[in-house]
Order: structure tokens, then C-alpha cells, then sequence
């Protein structure tokens, strides 16, 4: 009788065990939901690369699947892809035209690629949707003020200031548009009075930008030292860098301005002013760097509106340097 009833048990486990992998097996025919659920959940823990490979395994299942292309476009943008995060997220927009952060992501895959009148476009899509969501309107003012429309940047900037004031960004946005506005008196009273409270990781970067504006004030000894300071905390600052590496050229120490402007430029490459300044630093140095850093210049330049008067300057000294070259070489 025992025998029997642990047969009888064994039995029901067997069925139940049946049922279960009858179930797995169920799921597992369905790839299309697993997958981007199974990315959903490697995107929510930090696993960015296993999320992305999820989602274009769900995609080679269903080239259509617009929900695997949004959630792709996503994790791309955090993985810098950008290319491929605007490809992919475009592919989406038929489907999530409405969607908040489809709109964001989009924005800042093309913001990343100097792409502004497109990502101003998805920003503002992105904010009819959540009016007043501090993560679309910063990149919103920073393309503004790329395309040096600094009145909307400085609007939005004060928009800002209301809206999260707590937020130490904010006070940077509206310091660097006023200091382009020629305003550089304003833009050392509003940051002066947010150093008082923003947060010790935030020092450095105010710092920076306190370098840019006392250096515009021509208060350059004032203007070194916060450089230096900001470069204590964060010493691949690239503006602070950048600042010293100015202060230095202008001091008559183009050496000691090339160990500067050489490490800003390896952090950000399309840091255009470096490459004019680096320019500038290597012509009684080396002179084949120095037309290397003109052309890189004149190359970025040609896109960003904020160099474009320069060029006619740089094209100058590109064929001074040429005609010296030739000069050398006889």
C-alpha cells in the first residue's frame, strides 16, 4: 500500500513537473515578449550591453517591433551610439510620437551629434508632453545657446532657476549665456551666489566657469586661480584646461600652453577652440602641428556658428604657414 502511494505521489510530481515545463516551453515560443521584457529588466538593473542584445534579438524576430526599437534607442544613447540610438529610435516614432522619453532620447542622440535643430525639435515634442520636465528643458537651453540663440537659452535658463533651484546646473546655463551676451557682471553674481550652496561635487565645474568670466573681466591672475582650484577636484576638467592653457599663451609660455590645451583637446576631441589655440601655440614650435590643429579647427568650425568668423583668420595663417613650409624645404 505504501508502494503505492509513493507511486501515486511520485506520479503527481511528475505531472506537475510536466506542467511547469510545459509552461517554460510556452514562453520560450514566444521570443517576441520575453525578450524585451528580459531587456526591460537588464536595462532596470545597469546591464546596458545584455539589454541591447536582448532588444536586437527581439528585433531579428520582428524587424517591426517598435517597442524594441525605442527601448534599444534608449540604452544606445547611455551606451554613447548615438548614431544607432537616432536610427533606431526614429524607427519607433510611428508608434511613440506621444511617448516623453522616446521624444528625450532622441533629442540627446542627436544633441550628441551637434544635430540642434533636431533635437530642439524632439525636446520641445518631448516637453508638450511633460510641461516644465527639467531633464528635456537643460539640453533644450544648451542647444539654444550651441546655435547661439542666447535670449531663448537665457529664458529658459530663468525658467530653470525657478523651476528646480536646487539644481546646480541651472546657475551654469544662465552664467555661460550671459557671459556670451557680454553680461559678464551678472553672469559673476549669479554664480558667486550659487557657490554658497551648491554641493562639493558641483565646486569644480563653478569654478571653471568662474575662470571664463573673471578671464573676460581681464582679471587673469583671478581668473588662474580659480582654474587651478577647479583643477584640484576634477583635473580632466577640459575648460579648465583649456583656461590655463589660454593663460599661459597669453603670459608668452606656448610650451607650458601646448601640456595644457593637448590634454583638454585628448578629452574633449571637438573642443574647437583648442584646436585654434593649439594652433596658435605650436606656430614657432612645430609648425606641422600647427597647421594640423588650423585644419582641425577650420574642420569644426565649419559647423558651429560660434567659430565661423574665425576661419577667414585661420585660412590666413594655414597659407602663411604653407608658404614658410615650402620656404624650409628649399
Amino acid at each position: 500500500m505504501k508502494n503505492i502511494l509513493k507511486m501515486s505521489v511520485l506520479s503527481g510530481c511528475l505531472v506537475a513537473l510536466l506542467g511547469l515545463l510545459a509552461i517554460v516551453s510556452g514562453c520560450a515560443t514566444n521570443p517576441k515578449i520575453t525578450l524585451v521584457t528580459q531587456g526591460n529588466q537588464y536595462a532596470k538593473d545597469g546591464l546596458l550591453r545584455e539589454a541591447a542584445d536582448s532588444y536586437k534579438k527581439a528585433i531579428s524576430e520582428k524587424p517591426n517591433n517598435f517597442t524594441a526599437h525605442r527601448n534599444l534607442g534608449m540604452v544606445l544613447v547611455k551606451m554613447g551610439d548615438y548614431k544607432g540610438a537616432v536610427r533606431h529610435l526614429e524607427k519607433a516614432m510611428p508608434k511613440f510620437e506621444k511617448d516623453f522619453d522616446a521624444n528625450y532620447y532622441l533629442g540627446e542622440g542627436y544633441r550628441a551629434q551637434d544635430k540642434y535643430a533636431e533635437a530642439i525639435f524632439h525636446y520641445k515634442r518631448a516637453l508638450k508632453l511633460k510641461d516644465g520636465d527639467t531633464r528635456a528643458l537643460k539640453p533644450l537651453a544648451w542647444s539654444y545657446f550651441k546655435i547661439r540663440y542666447y535670449s531663448e537659452a537665457l529664458s529658459i535658463a530663468r525658467d530653470l532657476q525657478k523651476i528646480a533651484p536646487d539644481d546646480d546646473q541651472t546657475a551654469i546655463i544662465a552664467a555661460r549665456t550671459l557671459l556670451k551676451l557680454k553680461r559678464p557682471k551678472e553672469a559673476l553674481t549669479i554664480v558667486t551666489s550659487a557657490k554658497k550652496q551648491i554641493a562639493v561635487a558641483s565646486k569644480p565645474f563653478y569654478n571653471s566657469v568662474e575662470g571664463d568670466i573673471l578671464y573676460d573681466l581681464n582679471d587673469y591672475e583671478g581668473a588662474a586661480r580659480a582654474y587651478r582650484e577647479a583643477l584640484k577636484e576634477q583635473p580632466l576638467l577640459a575648460g579648465a584646461l583649456l583656461g590655463l592653457g589660454r593663460y599661459s599663451l597669453d603670459k608668452g609660455k606656448p610650451q607650458q600652453a601646448v601640456t595644457y590645451m593637448e590634454r583638454a583637446v585628448r578629452i574633449r576631441p571637438r573642443l574647437t577652440e583648442g584646436h585654434y589655440l593649439l594652433g596658435k601655440a605650436y606656430e614657432n614650435i612645430d609648425k606641422d602641428k600647427s597647421l594640423r590643429y588650423y585644419r582641425n579647427f577650420r574642420k569644426q568650425a565649419s559647423a558651429d556658428p560660434e567659430f565661423i568668423a574665425r576661419l577667414n583668420e585661420v585660412k590666413q595663417r594655414i597659407s602663411a604657414l604653407q608658404v614658410g613650409q615650402k620656404e624650409f624645404k628649399r
